[in-house]
């Protein structure tokens, strides 16, 4: 806001009353010093807005690097390509469970087989201690070896049971996985394509979109910096405020030099009224200078100033950022990866179930080719006891005829077990090269890791957090740098009053001056002396070169010469301090 100047009604003062100026030139100066002081600590503030801003931008630009937004991007196009490929997957894992399934119930029709092969061994064996019996001679000889073969074909069927119930156990758990796959297949009916083309259509527009909200950032920090460096520049440049205040002092002390030179000097009263306005004539020169080089560099300052305002507009460009973030953004996004990740878990328990199962039938194959060895030795047995049985009964002549009859059956029968024997290992071979035979739908693609998606999600989530909150964040900040900015221009009004009120004491200083003074006779000495109090307080050049012109000549050479070493310094110091001080400007 502007303060109003405050009028000088300057008018022709009389001699020895030139003073009363004093007060109107402590108004203008209180009005810089306060002016100046209240924008210096304006800009300072929107100096230190424009600083966080930039730290805001940068670090909204590392968040979107274009580098880590082109990877997620890429995992999530490749997740979708795996989720896509799900149901190809899984019907090639439906069929892996298929051929276990299949392959274990073929080696369950061979157990049955050899379960029915034992019974009719174990009959038989009960027959040659029955048909013993009526050998008295060979009764306890034949008897004994059919109790000994009875209890070989107890140890087969009771690893044929064990076989059995492994084998029924792992259809149970196939059953099982065949179950979760058809559940599992509903939800890829639900959720695929759906959810993987949402997901690619998600991460390419979130690819543009914050691939834009990056590089407007990127330009905003840019023009933020320049900003930044232009109100460093006016800051310093505000020391034309300092200038003007020490130099009006300066011409304060003048009069009151004048005023003191009036009121003791015992110089005619004629002769008080010249040296009077020969001063006076000195300080309304001193205080036109100091009006014109104020307007002057007030002017570069307020112009730099208004040279912001449009630099201030385009960071409010990071508004339309913020409301164009709510749709379609990374929160949508994250919840697109939230049905991903549904369908990942799932295919997960999957994978894991079928390796689980692919290792158990492994397991349980071993186990079952142990026992089937054990059933060999059975039949090994068997027919051992068979051959002795033959022996024995062609010994017996005709009594030993219905003995030989059933150990030739024995005989045939232990051939058919060892044929069912050989049926059930290569079944159980098969079975095992099913269960090995992972790469039909047992490896879990890498495109679907849960674990990499986990990640991809982690990562959207804190992006999100960061744009949501700094974009939101940026908004505010670049409003309030900008109304900083505008209100400190606003605030010095630097030419509209204050520059008008230094002409205006100029010319009122002038106008109580009154005609020039040429005439220097008997006033030389205290105008000598009142230049040399004033002349000491200067330390801007402008004001020595000011100074010189309305010095007392000196009728000494070596003061002459003095003065115009003096005078050269005088006039080459100001263009020094011109271009230094231009420097400060933009």
């Amino acid at each position: 806001m502007s303060v109003p100047s405050q009028p000088f009604a300057f008018t022709a003062a009389p001699p020895m009353q030139a003073a009363g100026v004093i007060d109107h030139l402590e108004t203008a100066r209180a009005l810089i010093e306060r002016r100046f002081s209240d924008a210096g600590e304006r800009l300072a503030g929107s100096l230190d807005m424009v600083g966080r801003l930039i730290e805001s931008l940068d670090r909204l630009e590392v968040t979107l690097d274009a580098k880590s937004v082109s990877n997620t991007t890429q995992e999530l196009l490749s997740t979708a390509d795996g989720l896509n490929a799900l149901p190809q997957a899984q019907h090639e894992r439906v069929a892996y469970f298929a051929n276990i399934k299949t392959a274990g119930e073929q080696l369950g029709s061979n157990i049955e087989s050899m379960r029915t092969t034992l019974r009719y061994l174990r009959a038989f064996a009960l027959n040659v201690k029955i048909t013993a019996g009526s050998t008295i001679r060979a009764s306890d000889e034949f008897a004994g070896f059919a109790e000994r073969m009875c209890s070989q074909l107890d140890l087969g069927v009771g690893q044929l049971d064990e076989l059995a119930d492994q084998l029924k156990d792992l259809s149970a758990r196939l059953q099982q996985a065949l179950e979760f796959e058809q559940s599992l297949g509903g939800k890829y009916n639900a959720l695929i394509p759906v959810v993987p083309d949402r997901l690619a259509i998600d991460a390419r527009d979130i690819q543009q979109q914050h691939t834009r909200i990056a590089n407007v950032a990127r330009a905003t920090a840019a023009i933020a910096r320049s900003i930044q460096t232009k109100v460093s520049k006016a800051l310093m440049a505000l020391q034309i405020g300092d200038i003007t205040r020490q130099r009006v002092e300066h011409v304060q002390l003048g009069l009151r030099v004048t005023s003191r030179l009036v009121a003791q000097t015992d110089l005619p009263e004629e002769a008080r009224d010249r040296a009077e306005r020969r001063l006076l004539h000195m300080l309304a020169a001193q205080m036109s200078d100091i009006a014109a080089d104020f307007e002057a560099e007030a002017g570069k300052v307020t112009q730099s100033l208004s040279d912001m305002a449009a630099d201030t507009a385009q960071i409010i460009a990071v508004n339309d950022l913020s409301e164009q973030n709510g749709k379609g953004g990374l929160r949508e996004l994250e919840e697109s990866l939230g049905h991903a990740g549904l369908l990942v878990g799932d295919v997960t328990a999957a994978m894991v179930n079928a390796d689980k199962i692919s290792r158990e039938t492994v397991s349980a194959v071993e186990a079952l080719s142990h026992r089937v060895g054990a059933i060999q030795g059975v039949k090994r047995d068997i027919q051992q006891m068979a051959i002795n049985s033959s022996l024995r009964s062609n010994r017996l002549g005709d009594i030993g005829k219905p003995l030989s009859v059933i150990a030739i059956e024995l005989s045939s029968h232990a051939g058919l077990l060892e044929e069912e024997a050989d049926l059930t290992l290569n079944s159980l071979n098969a079975l095992a090269g099913v269960a090995d035979h992972m790469s039909a739908g047992g490896a879990q693609d890498e495109r679907i890791d849960a674990n990499r998606l986990v990640g991809v999600r982690a990562r959207l989530r804190q992006a999100a957090d960061v744009v949501d909150n700094d974009l939101g964040g940026l908004s505010d900040q670049g409003v309030a740098t900008a109304q900083s900015l505008t209100v400190a221009a606003e605030q010095l009004g630097l030419k509209a009053d204050m520059g008008d009120a230094l002409h205006d004491a100029a010319a009122a200083l002038a106008e109580a001056a009154g005609p020039e003074v040429d005439d220097l006779s008997e006033i030389e000495a205290a105008l000598d002396d009142a230049m040399s109090e004033i002349g000491r307080c200067y330390t801007m050049a402008r004001e020595r070169l000011i100074h010189a012109q309305y010095a007392v000549a000196r009728k000494d050479v070596h003061e002459a010469e003095g003065s115009e070493a003096t005078a050269a310094a005088v006039e080459a110091a100001p263009a020094e301090e011109e271009d230094e001080f231009a420097d400060l400007l933009f």
